[in-house]
């Protein structure tokens, strides 16, 4: 596949509102990348600039170590998938996937057929009526079990394309690719040759040196020949049948958009992307048209199929859960600017800013304002409750005494007092509780400490009402303190 570099991108509009900030990013070969944040944040701004839908105002954008900044998209090889699918309506899935394919015109090597072999012949034969013999049972089979026309016919299509593919590597076992002259180097010795005949006096020891390269280079067939032209209905088949059986297609192949469902459709949108084969795969919130339980699928889907392809990934979305579950590492954006890049695990567990830390997670960050006096956090409020810190945290806040700073601590690091999953538990703080909310196997429970929000996430079994006061310790070991003027990680 490919590698992806954009280096100082900025992208401003006519208008004057710029949408892009000094974007900085390198992709290596095969990566999942994810693009993350709310709407307005320059996401699919920045997808559409490595497509070449957009230009970009300054910057680089190189693939694969060549600058596509003024590369037209048909020429930078990438394929992109859409929000809304982009199917055409009156073709069937086979043919909306192989469109691309038609169209296209590349460079392919020429390969010679050796159809006059024996085995080939033999093999050949055994193929076909092996085949014949596999359908001719299974119709047969069907008419038995009162199978209907449709189900017939369906079957028909796959068995006759499980021939095609077979006939397809039998005709690739026998195939040589053929060889010539290498026809680059001539070019270039013609070129020298032109410029010396040019020159006012003529070298003539070089230009017969030249003419005997010529002439020795033509008569060495040694260089695999390419031709630039279209794919041939049997490339266009085969390209076609393997992203289909990737994607779980085979049986909606001769069906038409309209009679598929949401995560059919999306699937022959990527399946659309897959048989070009190119360096870098662009997913504009390929899922965000799908309900709940269909966006959990395909997710898993489109996981399976990165794993399976290898293919170098940029994915746009601003659902937090699936660049969480999907990517490799996480561009998380705001305004124009990135904010962080690294794992779900990274940005996670080491959020770099109040931002990322309460945009990644469900439910989000808890932030509580308060005061370090040297010794503790004192919470801002009328109560000024006392959080007890431990030695290396009182030295991380050392340049903050007497300064207002954000404690941040994940929901599921807050226990009830007494807890045993709680190693490095701070002194207990009283919580009442406003709001409970049921989510089977676990609680989420929105309550104040000091008139500020804390949102709390323990098990189920714990009993817990509305209007409850409870006692509740942090897990020191997973607390973050953030500067109050710029909100980035204190560390």
């Amino acid at each position: 596949m490919a590698t992806l570099l954009l280096k100082d991108v900025n992208k401003i509009y006519p208008n004057g509102v710029q949408a892009v900030f000094d974007f900085n990013l390198e992709v290596k070969d095969k990566e999942f990348i994810v693009f993350v944040g709310p709407s307005g944040c320059g996401k699919s701004t920045t997808l559409r600039m490595i497509a070449g839908f957009e230009e970009i105002t300054d910057g680089e954008i190189w693939i694969d170590d060549k600058c596509v900044n003024t590369i037209a998209p048909k020429d930078r090889d990438i394929a992109m998938v859409f929000q809304n699918y982009a199917l055409y309506p009156h073709m069937t899935v086979y043919e909306n996937m192989a469109f691309a394919l038609r169209l296209r015109k590349t460079w392919m090597p020429v390969m010679d057929l050796d159809s006059s072999n024996p085995d080939y012949k033999v093999e050949r034969e055994e193929i076909i009526a092996k085949k014949q013999q596999e359908l001719n049972e299974g119709v047969k089979a069907l008419k038995q079990e009162k199978a209907s026309k449709a189900n017939i016919s369906q079957f028909k299509f796959e068995k006759s394309n499980e021939a095609k593919q077979a006939l397809l590597e039998l005709d690739l076992k026998y195939s040589t690719q053929v060889l010539s002259y290498d026809r680059k180097k001539v070019k270039e010795l013609d070129m020298e040759l032109k410029e010396l005949y040019k020159a006012e006096v003529k070298d003539e020891e070089r230009i017969k040196a030249i003419k005997e390269e010529i002439y020795r280079v033509q008569h060495t067939d040694d260089t695999p020949l390419y031709a630039f032209r279209h794919y041939t209905d049997k490339e266009i088949s085969d390209r076609v049948m393997s992203a289909a059986e990737i994607l779980g297609l085979i049986p909606y192949l001769k069906r038409k958009p309209a009679a598929l469902s949401g995560g059919q459709r999306q699937r022959v949108a990527l399946g659309r992307a897959i048989v070009r084969q190119p360096k870098v795969f662009l997913m504009d919130e390929p899922l965000s048209n799908l309900d709940a339980k269909l966006r959990v699928q395909t997710r898993s889907e489109i996981i399976k199929i990165h794993e399976k392809v290898g293919a170098t990934t940029i994915y746009v979305t601003h659902d937090q859960t699936e660049a969480m579950t999907m990517a490799s590492r996480i561009v998380i954006m705001k305004d124009g600017y990135i904010q962080q890049i690294g794992t779900p695990e990274e940005v996670y567990s080491h959020p770099a800013n109040m931002f990322v830390g309460g945009f990644i997670g469900s439910p989000a960050m808890n932030f509580i304002k308060g005061n370090f006096d040297g010794h503790n956090f004192i919470v801002n409020g009328e109560e000024k409750l006392q959080i007890k810190l431990n030695k290396e945290q009182q030295n991380l806040l050392k340049n903050y005494q007497d300064k207002n700073v954000f404690l941040g601590v994940r929901p599921e690091d807050i226990y009830e007092k007494g807890d045993n999953n709680n190693e490095n538990p701070s002194n207990p703080i009283k919580v009442k509780c406003e709001i409970v909310e049921l989510l089977g196997h676990e609680k989420i429970v929105y309550g104040d400490i000091d008139k500020q929000k804390l949102t709390i996430k323990e098990s189920a079994k714990h009993q817990i009402r509305i209007g409850d006061e409870k006692e509740y310790c942090l897990d020191l070991d997973h607390v973050l303190f953030f500067d109050e003027e710029t909100t980035g990680v204190i560390a």
